[in-house]
């Protein structure tokens, strides 16, 4: 008997669709997640006073 290998969803989509409410409410249920990479770089960014902000 083979041990099935993880499943990995993407989930994408236009800003304020849903995808973070998405994935908290699917890691309150016990799945688990990595970090939003463009939220961390904005938020450095933002805490930096930096310009390579989406909306600059």
């Amino acid at each position: 008997m083979s041990i099935p290998s993880p499943r990995r969803i993407v989930v994408t989509g236009g800003p304020g669709s849903g995808k973070t409410s998405l994935i908290n409410a699917l890691e309150d249920r016990g799945f688990a997640r990595t970090v939003e990479a463009g939220r961390a770089i904005i938020q450095e960014e933002v805490g930096a006073g930096g310009t390579a902000l989406p909306w600059g």
